[in-house]
């Protein structure tokens, strides 16, 4: 699911594992990874992801929500949509967590949050199995994101 819905948001283009290849904008493609399993565990915490989408449609977002489970195109969200939905305190620790200011987080999570939703819908509903799909791409990328921490700190 992380490489699915990081590939959808960078145009496709995909490397090992399905994780998007590098090149792509480094920095940018290198916070969407690591908030991606934030974000779904986010999704987690507050009832799974039928509950965070009636989170969206309470607060009047339900014309762009159900733009990603329905086929075509998805309507974009904004960093105040995201700030409503979301919450300032968790947006906040997202941001200490990966070290990077909080509109950057806000900003990416309104790009990872669509794409999200419009990979675990394929069939336009949620599915069952949705937030059992949804943990364990978060426990994927969370092993890759440490695989990867590792290797960088590790000498040769």
């Amino acid at each position: 699911l992380g490489g699915a819905v990081l590939g959808g948001m960078l145009g496709g283009r995909r490397g090992p594992m399905g994780l998007p290849s590098r090149g792509l904008g480094g920095n940018r493609t290198a916070l969407m990874l690591m908030l991606l399993p934030l974000a779904m565990r986010w999704v987690q915490r507050n009832g799974g992801m039928g509950a965070v989408l009636d989170r969206f449609r309470q607060k009047g977002y339900g014309g762009q929500m159900q733009s990603w489970v329905a086929a075509g195109d998805n309507q974009p969200i904004d960093e105040q949509a995201v700030e409503q939905v979301v919450g300032h305190a968790e947006l906040q620790q997202m941001a200490q967590r990966l070290g990077v200011p909080e509109e950057e987080v806000r900003q990416a999570f309104a790009e990872v949050m669509p794409e999200m939703v419009n990979q675990l819908t394929p069939e336009g509903r949620l599915p069952p199995e949705a937030d059992d799909v949804l943990d364990e791409g978060a426990q994927v990328l969370e092993k890759e994101i440490e695989d990867v921490k590792y290797r960088d700190v590790t000498p040769s």
